[in-house]
């Protein structure tokens, strides 16, 4: 290796070195919404908990190899409920009650207030996030009206006893969340469960209605879609709207939006002329806090994928800014010119000397 090229590793190995120390060194500092994240998390901790006893009194306790920290809220491998494939992994990153501190993370970015009327759209596919999201809510006196889909994908809220909005009923019951959803839908295809037995439809459907909820159903999807657009909005300013999962009334046929990394969208993608909520609410310029793509979330956000054990309430990147010692990194960036100014004299004297030759 030629003496321009040692440089050239010599200053990448000083800046490497620079940024190495300048990230040890770091000073975490609590954000300013610390307390409320953490009132968040402990919340949807405290709801997790009773949802676990719940199902263990209920005799449908998920299995110990999927359930790997003992939380309750994995659901089953296959239900007559159950409408498409879900990632394991990602559910299970779901269950960290600290998923509600990046639900407040999102909604103080948006600047939302205690008082103000959000819209939230829940698929039975991610029980443990919809909770955070309620708990979010509830700790930052928001007032949400909640729609939400019984069908599940695997491994979510899919055992068609004790579905989604058995769980939420049961938290209002015992006290733990103030709002719980207006309406509810069958979810899977076309927002119809066609691919789910009709008695088991006509079971679930009867005993959600005995619980208080109202059924909400259209042959049409696209007319069922703005029907519930109407009934977010009515006699409400929403100013946010959240969706969790992926169901069709989400966003309806987008590609763009089943495959974005999620949270906060204010911005309708470029080219999307589908017809869903998050369209029609960006459409209206109301900001959406899209939820689906757990992983990419979660790394965004700072938060762990799939651990085990679960994280301390107040553990994970979204909890704190990070303050830099600036005067190290100017040192580092100095002490790496050094060799990186002698590599680029030595490509100057190079070009010199093949310059003078071509001359002679």
């Amino acid at each position: 290796m030629k003496r321009k090229e040692w440089l050239l590793v010599l200053a990448l190995c000083l800046l490497a070195g620079g940024y190495a120390l300048v990230m040890g060194i770091r000073t975490a500092v609590p954000t300013a919404d610390y307390d409320v994240k953490t009132a968040a998390a402990e919340l949807a901790a405290q709801c997790f908990a009773s949802i676990r006893q719940r199902k263990e009194e209920l005799g449908i306790l998920p299995s110990p190899a999927n359930d790997v920290n003992n939380t309750g809220m994995i659901g089953q491998d296959f239900s007559y409920i159950t409408t498409t494939l879900g990632e394991l992994e990602a559910k299970r990153t779901t269950t960290n009650p600290n998923m509600a501190a990046v639900v407040v993370d999102m909604f103080n970015e948006l600047g939302l207030q205690p008082g103000d009327e959000i819209a939230v759209n829940c698929s039975g596919s991610f029980p443990a996030m919809n909770i955070a999201v309620l708990c979010a809510a509830e700790v930052m006196g928001l007032e949400p009206t909640i729609i939400a889909s019984f069908g599940s994908s695997t491994y979510g809220a899919n055992d068609q006893n004790f579905t989604y909005l058995d769980m939420e009923h049961y938290l209002w019951q015992e006290g733990l969340l103030s709002h719980k959803s207006s309406g509810f839908s069958i979810g899977g295809e076309q927002d119809k469960g066609t691919e789910m037995p009709d008695e088991v439809k006509e079971e679930v459907i009867s005993r959600l209605e005995g619980l208080g909820y109202t059924f909400l159903y259209d042959e049409d999807i696209v007319r069922s879609i703005n029907e519930r657009y109407d009934l977010y909005r009515e006699g409400r300013e929403i100013v946010c709207f959240v969706n969790v999962g992926g169901n069709e009334q989400s966003f309806g046929d987008s590609p763009v939006l089943t495959h974005t990394g999620g949270g906060i969208i204010t911005e309708l993608p470029e080219h999307d002329n589908s017809t869903g909520l998050v369209q029609l609410f960006l459409r209206d310029q109301i900001p959406v806090v899209h939820i689906l793509n757990i992983k990419t979330l979660s790394s965004d956000y700072g938060m762990p994928i799939d651990p085990v054990p679960l994280p301390k309430i107040g553990e994970g990147g979204v909890y704190y800014s990070y303050d830099y010692h600036q005067v190290l990194i100017w040192v580092s960036l100095l002490v790496a010119l050094v060799p990186m100014g002698a590599y680029v004299r030595c490509i100057r004297r190079e070009k010199r000397e093949k310059t003078a030759e071509k001359e002679k």
